[in-house]
């Protein structure tokens, strides 16, 4: 039994439908989304959060490695007067500056379970946390992050979502094709490679239809009529 959303498949109202699916249900666990850079991994995240915050109002933590990290993290830990946080991400490697803010994480994922001790239900959404790390890194992710919350918390259902930006992150996992909206199978970094290529194929295809249907409608009102050999 897993939770199912509705999803808006022309997210930014553009015409583009992100995605093949109106709902999208996910299973408890862990669960890797995958797709190529733009395929819609983020914005699936958004909704997902949104719901869980305006509609079910269910316990989550929510991290965006672009929103989140990197120098919005460093000005958030000024402003809070966290100087040796400041510090030591200022000198640390792209990888060792997501491995700080997952500390952070870590804390407030704790503080989430502890504010909420009669919930069963968990959302834990991380997108972009393996960019720039390296594949040690991510491994030590998943068993010394991922792993133990499972372990701690194996009486509830926790739903942990991540976005991979390489395979590693979905190596051995139960991966989430975002554009068709189901769990598939990925045994090999072939399988992955032809995963990622079939979602960049949806995605120029809709870009392109998008771009014919302004350019038609832009022809319109001039009252030009477009080649159709051009």
């Amino acid at each position: 039994m897993g939770r199912k959303f509705k999803i808006t498949r022309d997210c930014y109202d553009e015409g583009e439908y992100l995605y093949k699916k109106k709902f999208m249900t996910f299973e408890p666990g862990l669960t890797v989304l995958i797709g190529c850079n733009g395929c819609g991994k983020t914005s699936l995240m958004q909704q997902i959060r949104n719901q869980l915050k305006n509609d079910l109002k269910l316990p989550f933590v929510a991290y965006d490695n672009q929103m989140d990290g990197g120098s919005h993290a460093m000005s958030a830990a000024i402003c809070f007067a966290d100087y040796g946080f400041a510090a030591q991400s200022f000198c640390s490697s792209e990888g060792e500056k997501i491995s700080l803010n997952l500390q952070k994480i870590a804390g407030q994922i704790g503080q989430m379970f502890r504010k909420n001790p009669d919930k069963n239900e968990f959302w834990i959404l991380l997108d972009g946390v393996d960019s720039g790390m390296s594949i040690d890194a991510v491994e030590d992710l998943k068993r010394g992050l991922f792993n133990t919350i499972f372990e701690h918390y194996h009486d509830k259902d926790i739903y942990l979502l991540v976005t991979a930006n390489a395979y590693e992150m979905a190596r051995g996992e139960r991966c989430f094709d975002v554009v068709n909206g189901r769990y598939v199978t990925i045994k090999s970094y072939e399988r992955y490679r032809k995963a990622i290529f079939a979602s960049r194929e949806y995605k120029d295809a809709r870009i392109t239809k998008a771009a014919e249907s302004q350019n038609k409608e832009e022809a319109e009102e001039s009252g030009e009529v477009p080649d159709e050999k051009a």
